[in-house]
């Protein structure tokens, strides 16, 4: 993390430093939402400060059941982490062995595989995720268990190249001749020289699982009221932009900020990970 901030620094990506700083701040929020607000203040209704404009007590105001937009906030902020989070984490997981396993062994299975997984990725992605929480049923278990399979193909694709390609080098090819087994070749030799594709391409899956969730969310297939969630409020509150805008604002920036910031350090990660970004970065002015 500290050479990431220092490359930053040194090649003035002052956007990513102000996208990693609203991450900061966002993960924060998240970690510590128990200890700021409680999960009552969030979720209890509360008629007689309903659709309250900020003020002192609230200085965002409340929602239209009188609830704190800011515990709201802080919540639906953890929420949103969480399920982008896991789904990412998994999909990430099983795309990186089925693309792993599929590009370093070229029989009928893996044809086979890669050929569903082509199938999958032809179509959008929330469309999948909505075929499978139809399936499952709306809810957070079953909405981050979507968003994970229907990422899973675009993680398999991703990998399988680079691993066609590093599987002939002549590091490998040296391994092997000494006695490394398959397993040893492709999880110690092949998967190691990847890990920037892995973690570049996980910061910015990062940003569209916030959104297909919040999208999902709006439409109802996400976790269930009282949950907050961001696009759950916007879509709870949309009725009232007119005459309380704060209540569809409020999540919309915050949803708005963090995709931002998620790919504002998803590009800086690229950069980082770029060999001749390192080289232009040594070399004298």
């Amino acid at each position: 993390m500290t050479g990431f901030i220092i490359f930053l620094l040194a090649t003035r990506r002052y956007m990513a430093i102000v996208g990693l700083g609203v991450l900061a701040v966002f993960f924060a929020a998240a970690l510590a939402a128990p200890l700021i607000y409680s999960w009552s203040a969030a979720t209890l209704v509360n008629l007689s400060q309903a659709l309250a404009p900020p003020s002192l007590t609230l200085p965002l105001g409340a929602d239209e059941m009188g609830r704190d937009m800011i515990a709201r906030l802080v919540w639906g902020a953890r929420v949103s982490l969480i399920v982008a989070g896991t789904s990412v984490s998994v999909a990430l997981v099983a795309g990186l062995l089925i693309g792993g396993l599929c590009g370093y062994y070229d029989n009928r299975i893996t044809f086979v595989t890669m050929r569903a997984m082509d199938a999958v990725i032809s179509f959008p992605r929330i469309l999948v995720a909505i075929m499978l929480i139809t399936i499952l049923g709306p809810g957070m278990a079953s909405l981050t268990l979507a968003i994970a399979i229907s990422s899973v193909p675009v993680f398999a694709r991703l990998f399988r190249g680079p691993v066609l390609s590093l599987k002939t080098r002549d590091f490998v090819l040296a391994s092997r001749s000494l006695g490394a087994g398959d397993m040893r070749l492709l999880f110690r030799h092949v998967m190691p020289n990847i890990s920037a594709l892995i973690i570049v391409q996980g910061s910015i899956s990062l940003a569209e699982a916030v959104l297909i969730a919040s999208g999902l969310s709006f439409l109802g297939l996400g976790p269930q009221p009282p949950v907050p969630e961001w696009g759950a409020m916007i879509a709870q509150s949309r009725s009232h932009l007119m005459s309380s805008p704060h209540v569809v604002l409020v999540p919309g920036i915050a949803l708005f900020l963090l995709v931002l910031a998620l790919n504002l350090v998803g590009d800086g990660l690229r950069d980082f990970t770029d060999p001749k970004a390192g080289r232009a970065i040594a070399r004298p002015a």
